[in-house]
């Protein structure tokens, strides 16, 4: 109860700079500049909170995934081959700007749903409903591996590893990861600290460029 009692304090806080800050007004030449809560830079939508992004890159995956499944299963092809397809195309716009996501659990199961149901309908597997009104899923791990994919949060953990290898040994990193808390700022978990192995990514750094191979790409 402690517990829940502080995220619910941490998150009024939250809710209250945000509603402060949204009060604060910018002028530039004397003339007032126009609030935007979300706007696009190179295809991505930036906002003060990375759920917009997540909805909007699964709203796109989902309009390639409704084509491209029907040609798909039109063609009748394999699993092995679906997969590769999918993660050419659907993956690549769903993950698109993930790398600095500050994702919350909701925002990683949504993810996660879109991208199992696109597995399941690559095996051919859907959930059944039985006599008592129960649902019975398909085993999400056997049917990853038939079809050749990994869950979301391994791809991006993977995205946030190769880009960290490029601005990990940059000054300007280091004295962001050094820099120390504010008294009575909210804990918030900075980019960085998600799933990232900051001292792979320097010695891959040092190391310099090398081939990756084909699960490393996974």
């Amino acid at each position: 109860m402690c517990k829940d009692g502080v995220e619910r304090k941490v998150q009024y806080a939250a809710a209250e700079r945000a509603h402060l800050a949204l009060q604060q007004t910018f002028r530039a030449y004397g003339a007032e500049l126009e609030r935007v809560e979300v706007f696009k830079y190179l295809g991505r939508l930036l906002a003060y909170n990375d759920a917009q992004a997540v909805r909007g890159n699964l709203k796109k995956a989902r309009s390639i995934w409704a084509r491209l499944s029907r040609t798909i299963r039109a063609e009748n092809a394999s699993p092995g081959a679906c997969g590769i397809f999918y993660k050419a195309t659907v993956q690549s716009i769903l993950l698109f700007g993930s790398e600095t996501w500050n994702l919350s659990p909701q925002s990683l199961k949504c993810l996660e749903g879109f991208h199992l149901r696109a597995a399941w309908r690559m095996a051919g597997k859907r959930p059944t409903k039985l006599p008592d009104g129960t649902w019975t899923y398909p085993n999400s791990t056997a049917v990853l591996d038939e079809v050749g994919l990994k869950t979301i949060a391994h791809y991006i953990g993977v995205r946030r590893q190769h880009i960290a290898s490029y601005i990990v040994d940059k000054p300007i990193f280091q004295s962001c990861v050094d820099v120390v808390r504010r008294r009575g700022s909210s804990a918030r978990q900075f980019w960085w600290a998600q799933s990232m192995d900051l001292e792979e990514a320097l010695a891959a750094r040092i190391a310099g460029p090398a081939v990756v191979s084909d699960d490393e790409e996974e």
